[in-house]
Formats: C-alpha cells, structure tokens, sequence
C-alpha cells in the first residue's frame, strides 16, 4: 500500500516516525506523499488535525492512523511499542476504519468562503462584546451576547467544548453542539446559559456585525478579506476515516484521559 507520514516536530517523533518507516518499507509498502491510501500521523491529535488539513481534497481516498508519542491522544490508536502490530493490522485498516463528517464553516459575505473543521468551529470576540443573532435551521432562537460561540462535532465534544462545560458526546451519536463562551447573563440580557446538543442535520446561522470577530476551526484561523453578513456552520458530507482497533474502545479512552489511569 503506498503511505505517507505526518510527524509532530520533536526529536521522539521523529526517531519514532523513522523506525516505522523502515519496517514498512521492509513488508513493501510504498512511500507517497502526493497520493497516499494511508496517512500515518505519529505525535498527537494536534498532527491529526494537520493530517487531516494536508489531505482535504482526497478525503476519500485515504484512512488515516495514528502512533501515539504525547500525554493524550484521542485519535492515536497505536503506542510507539505497537509499530510491529501497525505494520500487522494494514490489510485489515479499510474494512476496520470508521467514516465520520467534517464540520463545515460558511463565512458569507459578497462571496462564499468555506472551511472543514474536525472538532469545531469558532466565532467570537475576545476584545469587544460580541452580539449575534443564533438562528437553527432559520429560527431565531435567541440573541447572544458574550465572548463567543463555538460548534463541536460529535468527535469535538471532548476537546475545546468540554473546557467550556460542554457535554461529552458517545461517538456513535451524529451531533452537533452550541456552547457559549463567556455569556452575559442578567436582567437585560439573557442567552440558554448552556450547551445544546443538537442532531447533525441541523443548520446553524450567526448574524450580526462580525467586523472585529475571529473566526477559528481546529487549529486555525481565518482572515476575511471581505466584510462577513452571516456565518453558517453545517455537517459537511465531506467526510474522513479513521483506523480504530476492535480492542481500543472509545469508553476506555475516556476513561483513560479524564477519569484514571487504566
């Protein structure tokens, strides 16, 4: 099979990365970083994410993998001591990978500009107070007032959302969630005060004067070249997959990161 490796930028990586490399080349696979079938990232979730951006237009050619190298890691299913049983488990990747959807960000101005997120997208204002209407599939649910807004997917309930109080979501239920950042709660001014967990097919609309807002997916950050009129935040039908092992169930791995040691 013809691969390519995403390595995080630390000399434990790296030495990692080259280890792997040698025992796939020995078991013949081939080495493409244009079109590769597996994308093996060793480091983190951080390199996923990266992966996943390096990628973007043959999502659907590609299962990507992950080596583990960090503190934490929600996509990595392998540990540097598995590179024998990575090299193992590749004829089984295809049939034993899961597809899951993007979360797609539309920034609306006179044009379209359109971004992919795998955990969440982000609007807020960390200077001013940021005001904007919050419409789901074109209702008005309320006028929000605060730092920001943020859209996680099923899969990002457990990173940014879940620092701000956002619910963790079973990877099996196709979500979308809205949680606040710093809203205004009083008198005046009132906002759900909490995250919504809503279904994935589910369209979200931000309107309001977003000329000082910052608009973030994953790891990034936008710039708009042109004054946004409205936001809109969406499941993509863009989608990814992701190599699980059987024995790796996704209960352990919550267990694991926010609860003890296992």
């Amino acid at each position: 099979m013809k691969y390519t490796l995403i390595v995080r930028e630390d000399d434990q990586s790296k030495m990692i990365a080259k280890k792997l490399e040698i025992k796939l080349n020995f078991a013949g696979h081939i080495q493409d970083t244009q079109k590769p079938e597996i994308v093996i990232f060793v480091g983190g979730d951080g390199s996923f994410l990266r992966s996943i951006q390096t990628f973007l237009s043959i999502l659907d050619q590609v299962i990507f993998v992950g080596v583990h190298t960090g503190t934490l890691g929600f996509f990595c299913e392998f540990y540097a001591e598995q590179l024998d049983l990575l090299v193992k488990s590749i004829p089984q990747m295809r049939r034993q990978s899961i597809e899951y959807p993007l979360v797609e960000l539309n920034l609306i101005g006179k044009k379209t500009s359109t971004f992919y997120a795998v955990n969440e997208v982000r609007v807020e204002n960390p200077f001013h107070t940021f005001v904007t209407d919050v419409l789901i599939d074109d209702h008005h649910l309320q006028t929000f007032r605060g730092t920001g807004l943020i859209v996680a997917s099923t899969l990002g309930s457990s990173a940014y959302n879940k620092s701000l109080g956002g619910a963790l979501v079973d990877v099996a239920t196709a979500s979308l969630q809205l949680t606040e950042m710093a809203t205004i709660q009083n008198n005046a001014y009132r906002s759900l005060g909490s995250s919504l967990v809503l279904d994935a097919s589910r369209v979200l609309t931000f309107k309001g004067d977003f000329r000082k807002a910052i608009f973030g997916y994953d790891y990034l950050l936008v710039n708009p070249e042109e004054n946004i009129e409205k936001v809109k935040v969406k499941t993509s039908k863009k989608t990814f997959r992701l190599f699980h092992q059987q024995q790796n169930p996704y209960f352990d791995t919550l267990k694991k990161t926010f609860v003890k040691n296992i």
